[in-house]
């Protein structure tokens, strides 16, 4: 099954965000919350975890010290998801197509 999900735009259930990159974690406090939840395309499972897209992760210019927003793929361990809802019906994606995540606000309520 995991396999796929390589394409697809999946919404994932995270436990402990506090030890998630910053990058992946609301910009809200998250001190209380046990789970985030997000929407992000799936790129590679491995057997680590998954791997999803962030469009817009700060990279850091080593010239400058500025950062620039460049295309990333950040890896959830399996060990930190608590679901994935995948949707089959829904078409998975070209590799061309620049995907945001999503933070899904009130999921849980």
């Amino acid at each position: 099954m995991l396999e796929n999900l390589v394409g697809a735009r999946v919404i994932i259930t995270i436990n402990n965000p506090k030890f998630q990159d910053r990058q992946l974690r609301p910009k809200v406090e998250i001190l209380e919350n046990e789970t985030i939840t997000l929407a992000a395309q799936v790129i590679e499972t491995d057997e680590l975890g998954i791997w999803i897209e962030h469009t817009d992760y700060p990279y850091p210019d080593p010239k400058t010290t500025r950062f620039s927003n460049q295309k990333a793929y950040l890896l959830i361990r399996y060990e930190f998801i608590s679901s994935i809802a995948y949707f089959p019906e829904l078409p998975t994606t070209k590799e061309e197509t620049e995907h945001q995540i999503g933070f899904i606000d009130d999921f849980n309520k």
